[in-house]
């Protein structure tokens, strides 16, 4: 029931002896008054649409969030309440944000410690700080306020907008548009048992269209002053509920079968690159929400943040054929924060079959390896059995760019993140670089630095004094690989052949390796922030400060977190964000106070520990050699098998794996007797991995076939790639596709509560704007037409037509008897002209792109 039909039934009796007239009683009155248009019955359905959308995003327990629910809501009944004051929408729209911001802060310093408002207030803004500093300068947080904080953002502007445009402008997919990005995007990050909550918000939301529309053709039916039951969108609504359950219901029970192209599926890959670049920022910057969907294998990206509580299943992740037990390596880590661990910046150098591996001289008592590796999920990264030297599928590796030194000559602050090397030279810049001298700046700094640093760039300030000097160290000879991924992601099931460079070198083979390292390696491998807790160099000093070669100092870290001082547990709390109001640092968390963890705190500790005797050390992040079967004579790696460990650097060896982690054994540098198996004739003639191992894997994946089996075969049997055209053809159609969408909404903008006349008015003016035509404010409706009718002849009768529609409905009487409205047939008519009218307009906008025509004639025709 409406509240206008509620009013109607409600009436105040005239008191006796008064005129019969009936009044209202005052509170309907104000009811009335403040009630939207399109009924309270649209609000309540909203409010029902977005409470289901919060509600996934509270069952999914990301963070502790109360009122998330609340807080759209709220922000839904000030989008209406904003919606029903008519002053320009610019002004509204910067009210709801503003209120919107002060309630967030408000509900945000609620959740962070403090006696006063005041005290939180500023509690709130340094924990921002500290978020802000690591998202621009590359770093890694584990706080969540604020995500927490994004989410009520979020929160916030989807029901304000969601509102508004439902009670300003009657447009209601603009919230069904957000209110599904936003659920799906949830539920995309959620295991299956959530899905249905996406039945029940598309229920709502299609009752919301019905709605919506049914109140629309109610307005259209009063100006044409046509009878209608007020209950008559009820029955609308109650037969759309009974369509929509059955539609729904049938679309859940329905059998599902999954067709996948494989170019669709390489043009999603492509249309999907840039959200996945978002995504490795995202988990930088948020890196200990919790992973609630089940995923065959484990992602390592950029960043490897100290976390709490983790579990393995027991499934397959890949199958190996191998003689060596090899750390199947993903990613290495060189730069250490109190936080975790960040892959710095790389360039990316392309390999293949049939392309030279990058050069390397690190290969003291190295052997190559042919090893044979099937992942059981898709994968762009793949697995490194050791030194990668070949691989037989086209991809790239990530070599490790030399580090970039900025000296900020006004703020030594920044030097204790330095070597000693470059602290040193700041502190020679900052006495002698404004000294008088004859020669530049740039030839004095460059002049004074060693030969394996050079000047990037020298900035000065206002007074024409040296601000700013930046160095980059320069790149050693062979290149420092840290990652390893394909040109195009890995199919399921599919194996690829690689050649690693194994160590086979003995400890006393170590022991007397060089201990001078060039500065590349120094920079990145001993690098250690000013924050790190000094008990935690302490006691690397007495386990193996004494010790007068690399190899035992590793031995002995090793040892020492083997011990019985520490338990392997992967049920653990990530540490806490401050410990005595400074920054919790997880290395030291883990040897002093918790003394238990996995495998990523027992590596992170070896690597830090090394790093404090003066060892170059790196944390590196993949598989550990998995379990091998006789009867296969394949090393099985399971998803439990996720490892974290670590790897010291010795000239001339190279990188040496070290296990630190008590209920794993260590790892061995040796051969098996014979490494040699029996090979089909011909394997190594032409491929050194060209054999078909596909019987030796899988036994669950018989017939599988590589590259794109199956799903394609309609485009493999063209004579050409239909690829190529393909996915260009579709960026542009999609391309294309938005931008008219967008130019739809913009040529639409403002128009929602027009009657037709005024619409087809207003487009005609905005239309002859752009064809040359400007409409002056001086100007009648009748003086504008005649200027477009001069102007365009073929538009004349149409913009005539409408015209007197609009000064008829805009200046002359009121709208009160059936005439004065337009009807069916007046519509067509005003349509009819404003086609006839639109191209003609079209084509002379056209015509202003060509350029004009000379007067003059070339002298050959005169």
């Amino acid at each position: 029931m409406s509240s206008q039909s509620a009013t109607t039934r409600f009436i105040v009796p005239p008191r006796q002896g008064e005129p019969g007239v009936r009044r209202r009683h005052p509170v309907l009155v104000f009811v009335q008054r403040v009630s939207p248009s399109q009924g309270w019955a649209t609000f309540a359905i909203l409010a029902v649409t977005l409470s289901i959308v919060s509600e996934s995003i509270t069952a999914a327990e990301w963070v502790d969030i109360p009122g998330l629910t609340s807080t759209m809501l709220l922000a839904s009944l000030v989008g209406l309440g904003l919606a029903k004051i008519r002053v320009p929408w610019i002004l509204m729209h910067i009210a709801g944000l503003a209120l919107g911001a002060l309630f967030i802060l408000w509900k945000a310093s609620s959740m962070v410690d403090g006696e006063s408002l005041g005290d939180r207030m500023g509690e709130l803004f340094d924990r921002l700080d500290v978020w802000y500093y690591a998202a621009v300068g590359g770093g890694i947080s584990t706080d969540l306020l604020p995500f927490v904080m994004l989410l009520l953002i979020a929160a916030w502007l989807l029901g304000f907008f969601s509102s508004w445009f439902i009670f300003r402008w009657n447009n209601v997919w603009v919230a069904v548009v957000l209110a599904g990005i936003a659920i799906l995007t949830n539920l995309s990050f959620l295991p299956d048992q959530f899905a249905a909550r996406f039945f029940l918000f598309m229920l709502m939301a299609m009752l919301l269209v019905v709605r919506m529309d049914s109140m629309r053709k109610h307005e259209v039916w009063r100006r044409l002053k046509i009878d209608f039951t007020p209950t008559s969108s009820w029955l609308t609504l109650h037969a759309s509920l009974w369509f929509s359950l059955l539609v729904l219901s049938a679309a859940a029970l329905l059998p599902l079968k999954v067709i996948v192209s494989d170019p669709i599926a390489d043009l999603w890959r492509t249309g999907r690159t840039p959200v996945a670049r978002v995504e490795t920022v995202f988990t930088r910057l948020f890196s200990t929400l919790p992973s609630r969907k089940d995923t065959m294998g484990r992602f390592f990206g950029k960043t490897l943040p100290f976390m709490g509580k983790i579990s393995f299943g027991g499934d397959i992740v890949a199958w190996a054929d191998t003689e060596y037990p090899s750390y199947w390596l993903s990613q290495t880590y060189n730069y250490y924060t109190s936080q975790g661990w960040i892959a710095s910046g790389t360039e990316r150098l392309d390999v293949g079959p049939s392309l030279l591996p990058p050069p390397s001289i690190d290969n003291r008592r190295r052997q190559d390896m042919e090893q044979t590796v099937q992942l059981s999920f898709d994968s762009r990264k793949f697995l490194s059995g050791g030194g990668f030297d070949w691989v037989s599928r086209p991809a790239t590796v990530e070599s490790l760019d030399p580090r970039e030194f900025v000296i900020t000559l006004n703020d030594p602050s920044i030097d204790a993140w330095y070597p000693v090397e470059i602290q040193q030279l700041a502190q020679e810049f900052r006495i002698e670089i404004n000294q008088p001298r004859l020669e530049p700046a740039d030839v004095f700094v460059a002049g004074r630095l060693p030969e394996d640093l050079v000047l990037l760039e020298l900035t000065e300030d206002d007074d024409g004094d040296v601000d700013t000097i930046k160095l980059q160290r320069k790149a050693q000879i062979a290149p420092d690989l840290v990652a390893w991924l394909f040109k195009d992601s890995l199919p399921q099931n599919a194996q690829y052949g690689v050649i690693s460079m194994v160590s086979v070198a003995t400890d006393d083979d170590l022991r007397g390796a060089n201990a001078e390292y060039n500065s590349f390696i120094s920079d990145h491998y001993l690098q250690l922030p000013p924050t790190l807790p000094e008990r935690v160099r302490n006691k690397a000093e007495e386990i193996a400060g004494g010790l007068d070669n690399p190899m035992d100092k590793a031995l002995a870290i090793q040892d020492y977190l083997r011990g019985p001082e520490f338990t392997y547990s992967q049920d653990i709390d990530a540490p806490p964000r401050e410990t005595d109001g400074r920054e919790t640092d997880g290395v030291d968390h883990f040897l002093f106070v918790s003394k238990e963890g996995y495998s990523d705190y027992f590596g992170s500790a070896m690597t830090v520990m090394l790093r404090a005797v003066g060892v170059p050390a790196r944390l590196a992040a993949g598989y550990a050699p998995g379990e091998f079967e006789p009867n296969s004579e394949m090393r099985f790696i399971k998803d439990s098998d996720s490892h974290g460990w670590a790897q010291a650097y010795f000239p001339e060896y190279g990188w040496i794996d070290f296990e630190p982690t008590p209920n794993w054994p260590e790892h061995e540098r040796v051969l098996p007797e014979s490494i040699f198996v029996d090979l089909p004739p011909g394997f190594g003639e032409n491929d050194p991995l060209e054999v078909n191992i596909n019987d030796l894997l899988d036994p669950a994946a018989e017939g599988f076939e590589e590259e794109g089996a199956g799903g394609g075969a309609g485009f493999a049997n063209l004579p050409f790639d239909v690829t190529r055209f393909l996915v260009p053809t579709a960026i542009v159609v999609g391309t294309l596709a938005v931008i008219a969408l967008l130019a739809r909404f913009l040529w639409n903008l403002g128009l929602g509560g027009f009657s037709t006349e005024e619409r087809l008015y207003a487009k005609m003016s905005r239309l002859g704007f752009i064809a040359g035509l400007r409409r002056r404010p001086h100007q009648t409706p009748w003086e504008y037409a005649l200027v477009i009718g001069q102007a365009v002849p073929s538009a004349a009768d149409g913009v005539r037509h409408i015209s007197a529609r609009y000064a008829a409905a805009r200046y002359g009487r009121h709208a009160t008897q059936n005439d004065d409205d337009p009807d069916d047939v007046a519509v067509d008519e005003l349509n009819t002209a404003w086609n006839h009218a639109r191209w003609s307009l079209i084509g002379r906008a056209f015509g202003r792109l060509a350029p004009m025509r000379s007067s003059r004639q070339p002298a050959q025709a005169r």
